[in-house]
């Protein structure tokens, strides 16, 4: 009997994470560049755990990251987000790049937490953000 801690947790959370990756990974191709004439796809990755995600560039419609775990660096940069975006309650533990985004509908970022660099440069907020009791204590990136 093999007891929490030993070398089949190891195992097990290394196979997660290969199984991690393959879906980001996934969700990054099938979502389409914003030069491409597509389909908007929602994604609702609430209570995810994600690993350098890397959506830069692509077009989303409705995004819920509610409570997610966003480990080491999370890329959003020039991505066109084109229904709401929910960042409520998320835990970056890593920087995080909204540069040159485009939120078309209200963007949420309340009670999100972030102890890492958060960069909003030249993002654009077509119908405003939240951001009630987030806390960016890293630095954060506000130009326009």
């Amino acid at each position: 009997m093999k007891l929490r801690g030993d070398e089949t947790d190891e195992a097990e959370a290394r196979r997660e994470e290969v199984v991690r990756v393959a879906a980001q990974r996934l969700i990054r191709d099938l979502l389409p560049k914003r030069a491409d004439a597509a389909p908007t796809f929602d994604l609702d990755l609430s209570g995810a755990r994600t690993n350098r995600l890397d959506l830069s560039g692509r077009v989303i419609g409705r995004l819920l990251m509610q409570r997610a775990q966003l480990l080491h660096r999370t890329d959003f940069s020039g991505t066109e987000f084109r229904g709401r975006v929910y960042f409520t309650g998320a835990e970056p533990r890593g920087p995080v790049t909204f540069a040159s985004a485009v939120f078309r509908e209200r963007a949420g970022f309340d009670g999100m937490r972030s102890a890492n660099e958060v960069d909003f440069t030249h993002a654009e907020f077509r119908r405003g953000a939240t951001v009630d009791r987030a806390e960016f204590a890293g630095a954060t990136a506000l130009r326009q």
